[in-house]
């Protein structure tokens, strides 16, 4: 069975805040209001790892490793 071609995009931690405010979520950002949607923690600068779109929301990951193994076993389709 042949895979499906993933396209894996990166964002440096130095465009960090140019990606905020290319998807328009710079002053949610600020405010403390984009939370991880593993555990819940309040997504910063120094603490945001991944985001993806699900329907039409967007998915934030801290930088727990709990919670990045959660967030990329997720969208892998793994079973818990």
């Amino acid at each position: 069975m042949e895979r499906e071609k993933e396209v894996i995009r990166s964002i440096y931690h130095k465009d960090v805040v140019n990606f905020f405010e290319s998807i328009g979520l710079s002053r949610e950002l600020e405010r403390g209001e984009i939370r991880c949607s593993v555990c819940g923690e309040i997504i910063t600068l120094n603490n945001f790892r991944a985001v993806t779109r699900k329907s039409e929301n967007l998915l934030f990951c801290c930088n727990k490793e709990s919670c990045i193994h959660k967030f990329v076993s997720h969208l892998r389709g793994d079973k818990a």
